[in-house]
């Protein structure tokens, strides 16, 4: 550890006082572990992380697709047909997301993001209102008396968050319903929903709806010890007799199950963001080479201070390490300005997409995961761009250099070597980066 220390205080002087290539190779390097992290935040938050539930891979989202391959919703009666045929689900719940003017008389009417939701769906994503009480099996009923669940904003925003809110009469779309209970913060599944409205509430002309409409989402969770392969099959086999018994509106239209996030993401974004992770992780080799040339032209003059560190007795292994932590240092520095451009671009992307419909849950929040990956690539750049050169420097002949002319021997040919080496994987790398950003130009 002593050695360890004299070896960090020194690699801090020596990058103090080459101020000037300290600046080049931190610009470039921060530029790609900045990138790096700035992404992968973005792909953790998109497809990595999932629904904020317990067991969220286990929650589905159930669709159908058509012979041509277009993926859609469900109808209202195949959702019932296949949740009274199905074996695979511990519940499954048929949801329709619309838009409900809400007002009252001390508010003016409101037009607020809605779903329309049978009495099972807090139980099937685990969640309970921090207020009130959820739907029950009565509040399913056509005809009864129709009640609402408030998100917690609208019960702030609205209501002040004051407990007698609950009980409350509102108007939604015109007519008198009940406020029974309030989520918690932050909660808006399946979206952006701040209202959630019992499927009593559901207009005649909803619910006789034909099998040809299919607009309803239909969330569901899978039975202990059922796998989503499992779950799959069991499906296609009845909706391979919903085709069978009703061409006019089923054929060709087959079952898909998928985890919710997947459903939401979907494959195409998914290939997009992990190509653009991809790229990024170029644009950071490639950085990685740039600073390794650096290196290599800086141990030029350098050759001398090593030598006369191995004259005296220094070994090759304590060469390689000095040098290491120097680049390990380097890094680190990199680091913490690359962190501070991944903040500034993820702040951007979130501005930017935040009137795209954005699902509410899909925070680009730095968690443990996006940590891990960032000291991770700190640590792997720099023994990627300090490792070579360390090695080459490391070799340098004493009497080679200490005599006259030994500058232009062996170890400088070795370095041009090297240098060759890296100039030629940059090229390749550039070309990889170009093409596939080509690629993904004409595809998009």
């Amino acid at each position: 550890m002593s050695g360890l220390w004299q070896d960090f205080r020194f690699a801090v002087r020596l990058l103090v006082k080459d101020k000037w290539f300290t600046l080049a190779a931190v610009t470039a390097l921060s530029l790609g572990i900045g990138a790096n992290n700035a992404v992968f935040t973005i792909v953790n938050a998109v497809i990595l992380r999932g629904l904020p539930f317990d067991g969220a891979d286990r929650i589905l989202a159930l669709g159908t697709r058509d012979a041509r391959g277009r993926d859609a919703a469900t109808s209202l009666k195949d959702s019932q047909d296949w949740q009274e045929a199905s074996h695979s689900f511990k519940s499954l719940a048929s949801i329709l997301g619309t838009s409900f003017a809400v007002g009252d008389e001390d508010h003016a009417a409101d037009a607020l993001p809605g779903t329309y939701t049978p009495s099972n769906l807090f139980s099937i994503i685990g969640e309970k209102p921090v207020l009130g009480r959820a739907f029950v099996k009565d509040d399913d009923r056509e005809g009864g008396p129709p009640v609402a669940v408030l998100s917690n904003s609208v019960w702030k925003t609205r209501y002040g968050g004051d407990p007698a809110a609950i009980g409350r009469t509102i108007r939604v779309n015109g007519v008198p319903v009940t406020v029974i209970g309030v989520m918690r913060d932050g909660f808006k599944f399946p979206f952006n929903t701040e209202i959630w409205m019992s499927d009593s509430f559901l207009a005649p002309a909803l619910r006789n709806q034909g099998r040809e409409i299919r607009n309803r989402m239909l969330i569901a969770r899978l039975a202990d010890g059922v796998s989503v392969g499992q779950a799959g099959a069991e499906l296609a086999t009845i909706s391979a007799r919903l085709a069978r018994e009703y061409p006019d509106t089923n054929k060709d239209v087959s079952a898909t199950v998928a985890t919710f996030n997947d459903r939401v993401v979907g494959t195409p974004l998914k290939v997009i963001f992990w190509s653009l992770q991809g790229a990024v992780a170029f644009v950071l080799l490639i950085a990685c080479g740039n600073v390794a040339n650096l290196l290599l032209a800086r141990a030029s003059h350098r050759s001398r201070e090593i030598s006369v560190r191995v004259a005296l007795g220094a070994g090759r292994a304590r060469i390689v390490r000095q040098l290491v932590v120097e680049s390990l240092l380097l890094a680190v520095l990199s680091g913490i300005v690359g962190m501070g451009l991944s903040i500034f671009g993820i702040r951007w992307f979130d501005a930017a997409v935040a009137d795209a419909g954005k699902p509410y849950w899909m925070t680009f929040t730095f968690d443990p995961s996006v940590f891990a990956f960032f000291a991770l690539v700190c640590i792997l750049a720099g023994l990627l761009f300090g490792l070579a050169p360390a090695l080459q420097v490391s070799q340098t002949n004493v009497l080679d250099v200490l005599k006259e002319g030994g500058r232009s021997g062996t170890g400088g040919v070795r370095a041009r070597r090297w240098a060759s080496a890296l100039i030629i994987a940059q090229i390749t790398l550039t070309l990889v980066l170009l093409s596939g950003a080509g690629l993904m130009m004409r595809t998009s």
